[in-house]
């Protein structure tokens, strides 16, 4: 209430009539403030379509005046004056001042709300810690702090898709803008996320500033979920998170008048400030629910893989497990045993072990998932290795639309050790069978008493007459030693697989070496086996990416078989090693090749060397003599066809070859000489020096 003097000023300025006083913060809604007389009458009627920055007079009836007076902040006071009122414009600013008690009222009480309503609404949303539940909260809570009628939506930016869309709306906002997609920079709220500042609009040039670059479909989508004509301002402000935009806060002023402030701007900001904290603890708490919850699901994970590996399940059943668990269907490849399972997998995926292998060397450990993103409509591929001790034991390969959550990573790193633990087992089992097969195979190959031979002999089927070959093959050099357990297994795998069944009765490895012992059958032709059984290690070695010398020995039957196979098997191999050639050899081809096995290439080198290394010098001089010697001895001692051969005449032949006689101070008449040279011009053809 005005005090006395108020009032006595007012009747001095305007006389002794009645009049009401009202006050407003949206041009709309009316609150009456002071009575002086007993008229009934109604709240004023604003019907300007954009707020006063003048007082103004409308003349309601004859005897009755309505002046406006506006102030800051959107708060209008009215006086209704009960009489006609001769005025000037320095009675409107004599009687804005005095009226201005009520605008000083009228403003710390707005203030006061918004105060209130700021503090209620920060200490709801901190409560929560659900971030779904909050977004909500949030927006409710906004719209709270205007004292405005509002509509109003929230929207945040989803990484995955580049683009913000709605997470929460409130007023008759309908659902054709949950279908909205908006870019950083698209529309008001692309371009308020992409600024990161507030901003207000309240007029249509500024609302087509940032309006115009919005899609058609976007556009189609807003219009369809408000009459927007029904708009009077808009306030966007962007919500940050560790100092980077999130959300997105959008109010929308309805009514004809934009009564939106800078000061509504910076009581909004000020309020996502304060639920920038709300929306971290929300999203650390979310963090760490997440965390937790993966952790309790690796541990029931892990505890029902580990349970089958204890019951001996086997691996298929683990992977069966592992498909249930990640809730897609798995492919396995068991590089020990060279299998798919299941089958059809290495035709889905177009993988084979050798490339897996190779991807596996390719992979910076510990980054161990390797992912494909598929092309068009195809489905992405995740490979993950079965490792141990840096060593490669299979794969596992998935094929789904989707990108892989952190659980199903979980499920996979869990399975994937559960199954390095079960190859490991797996190819601890074929180490051991490896030592019990090879001290079998020495026993047979040193027993000395006949009837102890034919007793454990004949536990693997072999008799008196039983016709038998030993191999040995060797991995090259190159090959990683940490690698050759598992190669053996594979290979001598391989080697059941592909062989007539009941004639590889033995097969180990041991280091670098695989033995294998071959038993033919009466069916079997004269070499038939053995050439079937070499015939199958060029293309394993080529699959792994690997080379083998090899060496068989002759077919024997007998008590002293094993034994003997085994000396001219390992002489076939010395053999191969010497010449450096990778492949099988048997031991009855070698020939005369047997008299130089065990000598050292170096020797072997040093020989050929001292016939052809004088011959060199005098190459200018008197031909091609290394040449001459060589055709020469090729052609059996016939200077006729050595001539023919080098396209010479046999005066030119007989001349080159004295002068070789003479270089050499050796003589091709004399039998020791003639056997030296012959010897020195087939180990060059035939050994690599």
């Amino acid at each position: 209430m005005l005090n006395g003097i108020l009032h006595e000023i007012l009747r001095e300025r305007l006389g002794d009539c009645d009049y009401e006083v009202w006050t407003s913060s949206n041009w709309a809604d009316w609150v009456l403030i002071e009575v002086v007389g007993s008229r009934e009458s109604t709240p004023p009627r604003f019907t300007e379509i954009r707020p006063l920055q003048h007082p103004k007079v409308d003349q309601e009836s004859k005897d009755c005046m309505l002046v406006f007076l506006p102030y800051n902040n959107n708060i209008c006071v009215a006086i209704r004056l009960f009489k006609s009122w001769e005025y000037s414009a320095e009675d409107l600013v004599t009687l804005s001042s005095l009226l201005y008690p009520y605008y000083s009222e009228a403003v710390a009480s707005k203030h006061e709300r918004a105060l209130n309503e700021i503090m209620n609404s920060i200490r709801d949303v901190t409560q929560l810690l659900d971030l779904n539940e909050l977004l909500g909260r949030i927006l409710v809570s906004a719209l709270s702090v205007i004292p405005y009628e509002c509509i109003g939506v929230l929207w945040r930016y989803d990484p995955a898709i580049d683009a913000l869309t709605v997470k929460a709306r409130a007023g008759e906002m309908g659902e054709g803008m949950l279908r909205m997609k908006l870019k950083p920079g698209e529309g008001i709220i692309g371009s308020t996320f992409k600024r990161g500042t507030p901003k207000l609009y309240n007029s249509l040039s500024n609302v087509e500033d940032d309006f115009g670059n919005m899609t058609l479909e976007n556009k189609y989508h807003l219009n369809s979920a408000y009459d927007f004509h029904n708009i009077g301002s808009i306030i966007s402000v962007p919500i940050k998170v560790e100092g980077q935009p999130d959300c997105v806060l959008i109010v929308y002023q309805k009514g004809k008048v934009p009564i939106f402030t800078e000061s509504d701007v910076r009581l909004l900001q000020s309020f996502a400030d304060q639920v920038s904290i709300a929306i971290t603890n929300a999203k650390l708490y979310e963090s760490l629910s997440r965390q937790n919850e993966t952790l309790i699901k690796r541990d029931e994970i892990h505890s029902s893989l580990m349970r089958l590996s204890l019951q001996n399940k086997g691996a298929v059943s683990i992977v069966s497990e592992l498909t249930r668990v990640i809730g897609v269907a798995l492919t396995f490849v068991d590089f020990i045993d060279n299998e798919w399972t299941p089958k059809r997998g290495k035709v889905i995926h177009g993988w084979s072990v050798e490339k897996l292998r190779s991807l596996y060397e390719s992979l910076r450990h510990p980054d161990y998932l390797t992912w494909i993103k598929g092309k068009d409509e195809q489905a992405h591929q995740y490979l993950y290795p079965i490792a141990s001790a840096n060593q490669c034991l299979g794969y596992l390969i998935i094929q789904m639309n989707t990108l892989l959550e952190p659980l199903q990573l979980v499920a996979l790193e869990q399975g994937s050790s559960i199954l390095a633990l079960e190859l490991m087992r797996k190819q601890s089992l074929a180490e051991f069978y490896f030592k019990k097969t090879q001290q079998l195979f020495n026993d047979l190959r040193l027993s000395q008493a006949s009837e102890d031979y034919w007793n454990k002999s004949g536990e693997i089927g072999i008799g008196p007459s039983t016709s038998i070959v030993v191999g040995l093959m060797e991995f090259a050099d190159q090959v990683n030693p940490s690698t050759l357990s598992v190669l053996s297994v594979q290979l001598i795998s391989y080697l059941r697989e592909k062989m007539p069944a009941g004639t590889l009765p033995i097969a180990f490895g041991n280091e670098r070496r695989v033995t294998v012992l071959l038993m033919i059958n009466e069916s079997n032709k004269p070499g038939m086996l053995e050439q079937q059984f070499s015939s199958l290690l060029p293309g394993w070695e080529s699959r792994n990416h690997v080379k083998l010398f090899g060496g068989l020995s002759s077919v024997r039957s007998g008590v002293d078989a094993i034994n003997t196979g085994y000396q001219e098997a390992d002489k076939a191999l010395a053999y191969q090693k010497t010449r450096g050639e990778k492949e099988m050899i048997r031991y009855t081809d070698i020939g005369v090749n047997r008299l130089f096995i065990r000598q050292s290439a170096e020797d072997l080198s040093a020989f050929i060397a001292e016939v052809f290394e004088p011959l060199r010098p005098a190459k200018g001089q008197a031909g091609g003599l290394e040449e001459t010697l060589m055709t020469y001895m090729a052609c059996g001692g016939s200077a006729v066809q050595a001539a023919t051969a080098l396209h010479i005449h046999i005066n030119t032949l007989y001349q080159r070859i004295h002068k070789i006689e003479e270089i050499l101070g050796m003589s091709l008449n004399n039998q020791e000489h003639m056997l030296h040279l012959q010897l020195a011009c087939y180990l060059r053809q035939t050994y690599r020096t």
